[in-house]
């Protein structure tokens, strides 16, 4: 029994490295093609046969071969497509070769099926290498096993399960081992070979990137400043010969003067690679992504790059210098300038009134909000006049639009230099129609500074046959609140447009102050 036991854990040994050698990369891929699959079903299931031919005899009625093994390690490799093909094969093998038709093979046949499902449909749910899927793999042959035996055996079977379940577990865990062995080995030779692949990769891209990055500069140097590669685009931007510098010495500054008198191979002369030690000596000082430097040549001129400097790590991991990637963005840089620019004259043309070269109702809009915001927050006062020119319509009758044109540009012009200061703003909100805003004033300042501005357009003394003044002349509405949570900004125009109402009125070229002064928006 002894001899067989060891015969069979051979023979299990050389099939399971053979089978290795065929599909073990497949196996630990874990992506195996149907086909590979249905090869490796068959060849467990082939020699599930062979097991049988050396079973091991318990008495002078029971045998113990691992043929169930098979079934296991069928389900491990393809699943329950491959575990139910060995235990076909290996039914059809117990029928056809031990026995024929009995009511002991219809059992082992039943025992065999139900461990081919079970084991496959354990291994839908664990992986493969997992000792879950081995564990309950096991038992559930243990369970059919001693299903089978007491049916056959009845009573006797507490005499032949105890040396059988000794057996199964062992080759179990003999399976289990060396399949998560064989396993293992694989993926690791599958890393290697892939991390050899990628390095191959790598320097092949590396050795392709040097060549024909002619646009880009890629210069490293070791921890003591000795430049170690040099490219074609570092000769085309920097200004030297990749011959000339590479295995030269740019320390850094402190390095160099402790130093000085000790004789280095192939050192330049200062004079010729002074831009050259600079830039070294910088890249070795700062390493990160997206810098911006400005770099010089050999020559004396300067251009903008985007540099990356980063560290030279051995296998180790360890430091052992530094590599810069730097790419000229100049002309990037001098076109960003000029869109800035540009996007700044388009945002204060946006905000401006193109004829009258004062703020539009967008900027008044916008800062009347700001202002009314920051009055609340403060607890304090905000003004807004608004005012239009009197006969307006009778004007542009009268002289033209031209004329009219000219009209609301010397007004605004004039209304413009009555202001305080640069917190004052005075904007066209529409046609004929001025706002000023006037952050922290009162309902007197405001007033006063309304009257100046009537008084300033009058003093132009602009012709106007069609008012009873004979010139152009201003009405004005003047408000003034304490700004707070329960109204809005528009409240005020509002009471601005009333007190303008109330000018025109009352003849025209006047002031007229709202009657809720002082008082907060909400109760305007």
């Amino acid at each position: 029994m002894i001899n067989t036991l060891i015969a069979n854990f051979a023979l299990l040994t050389a099939f399971l490295f053979f089978f290795n050698a065929l599909f073990g990369e497949y196996g630990t891929k874990g992506d195996a093609p149907r086909r590979i699959i249905v090869y490796g079903a068959v060849s467990y299931g082939v020699f599930g046969l062979v097991l049988m031919y050396f079973s091991v005899r318990l008495d002078a009625h029971s045998l113990l071969d691992f043929r169930q093994l098979m079934i296991i390690c069928s389900a491990a490799f393809g699943g329950l497509f491959a575990s139910l093909i060995t235990a076909a094969i290996v039914v059809i093998g117990r029928i056809v070769m031990f026995g024929g038709v009995n009511e002991a093979s219809l059992i082992a046949s039943a025992s065999a099926l139900v461990l081919a499902v079970g084991s496959g449909l354990l291994r839908r749910v664990l992986a493969r290498g997992a000792w879950q899927f081995w564990f309950y793999s096991v038992l559930l042959c243990m369970v059919c096993t001693a299903i089978t035996i007491g049916v056959l055996f009845g009573a006797q079977a507490w005499d032949i399960l105890p040396p059988y379940y000794l057996i199964i577990i062992i080759g179990g865990i003999f399976v289990a081992g060396l399949t998560s062995y064989f396993s293992t080995a694989n993926r690791l030779q599958l890393e290697l070979s892939s991390s050899e692949r990628r390095y191959r990769q790598l320097h092949i891209l590396q050795e392709s990137i040097l060549q024909s990055a002619s646009d880009v500069a890629i210069v490293a140097a070791d921890l003591a400043g000795r430049i170690t590669l040099f490219n074609r685009g570092a000769e085309r931007l920097l200004g030297y010969e990749a011959g000339d510098v590479v295995g030269r010495f740019m320390p850094l500054a402190d390095a160099a003067d402790e130093q000085a008198d000790k004789p280095r191979p192939n050192r330049p002369s200062p004079a010729s690679t002074d831009a050259l030690t600079a830039f070294v000596q910088r890249m070795m000082l700062r390493t990160g992504e997206g810098q911006e430097w400005t770099i010089e040549r050999r020559d004396g001129s300067s251009f903008v790059a985007n540099v990356i400097v980063s560290h030279v790590r051995d296998s180790d991991g360890g430091v052992i210098g530094y590599m810069s990637v730097s790419t000229d963005i100049t002309e990037r840089k001098l076109a960003e300038e000029k869109l800035k620019e540009a996007n700044s004259l388009l945002q204060r043309l946006s905000l401006l009134d193109g004829l009258t070269g004062i703020p539009n109702r967008r900027r008044f809009d916008q800062d009347l909000h700001a202002a009314w915001t920051t009055a609340r927050a403060q607890r304090g006062r905000l003004s807004l006049i608004m005012f239009d020119i009197d006969f307006f319509k009778k004007y542009n009758d009268a002289y033209g639009h031209q004329a009219g044109d000219e009209c609301l540009i010397r007004v605004a012009s004039a209304s413009a230099g009555c202001l305080r200061g640069e917190a004052d703003m005075v904007a066209r909100y529409g046609g004929e129609e001025f706002g000023v805003i006037m952050p922290g004033a009162g309902a007197d300042e405001a007033a006063a500074l309304a009257e100046q501005i009537r008084a300033a357009v009058v003093a132009l003394a602009i012709p106007h046959s069609g008012s009873s003044e004979g010139i152009v002349s201003l009405s004005l509405g003047v408000a003034c609140a304490v700004p707070d949570d329960s109204g809005g900004e528009r409240q005020l125009i509002a009471q601005a447009d009333a007190a303008l109402y109330e000018a025109k009125q009352a003849g025209r070229n006047r002031v007229t102050s709202a009657s809720a002064v002082e008082q907060p928006a909400a109760g305007s």
